[in-house]
């Protein structure tokens, strides 16, 4: 029989990386960056620590509870859907880092979002969300000549990356335990 699980790549092994690269983010955030940035949150910032966290309770939680397929699956979809999350977020601040930030708050992004929220009001908080975002931009901090925003973005691409393993791995079917 072909065994088709290698331990490099197991499933414990992987939450376990998984859990150690968000917490580590985290904690670094939490002690190094509070300091150095001068404590100021905006709301990309926001999400992206909200889903390194929720992503870091997801790793450990799988790693702890070690779940036959259906769980694995369920489990690297949540992490997921948390890496798209984030991705997403660290994307946008990217993106808003390479724009001038004047030109980003003019009124045609505002002109568009208004158009979508008329139908859909829910989308009114989404646009302050995304439109306001300009106060982390005056701080340039860089390692080896790569922004925050753009480390942050490596992060979830590697997050995503394991993710993506943690789906489409195909398991060791378990015995006993």
């Amino acid at each position: 029989m072909k065994k088709t699980d290698n331990t490099l790549f197991s499933y414990r092994r992987l939450n376990l990386v998984g859990f150690f690269i968000t917490g580590a983010s985290l904690a670094y955030a939490s002690t190094v960056l509070e300091q150095h940035l001068s404590a100021i949150n905006c709301s990309l910032c926001s999400i992206v620590r909200l889903s390194l966290l929720c992503m870091s309770i997801v790793f450990l939680l799988a790693f702890v509870h070690n779940p036959w397929t259906f769980g694995q699956r369920l489990y690297g979809l949540i992490n997921w859907l948390f890496a798209i999350l984030g991705l997403s977020a660290a994307g946008r601040y990217v993106w808003l880092e390479l724009q001038h930030a004047e030109t980003i708050c003019s009124a045609g992004f505002n002109r568009d979002f208004e158009t979508l929220s008329s139908t859909l009001p829910f989308l009114s908080d989404l646009q302050t969300l995304l439109a306001n975002n300009n106060e982390c931009l005056d701080n340039t901090w860089q390692y080896l000549g790569l922004s925050l925003p753009q480390i942050t973005m490596g992060v979830f691409i590697l997050l995503f990356l394991i993710t993506w393993r943690l789906l489409t791995r195909r398991p060791e079917p378990k015995l006993f335990f």
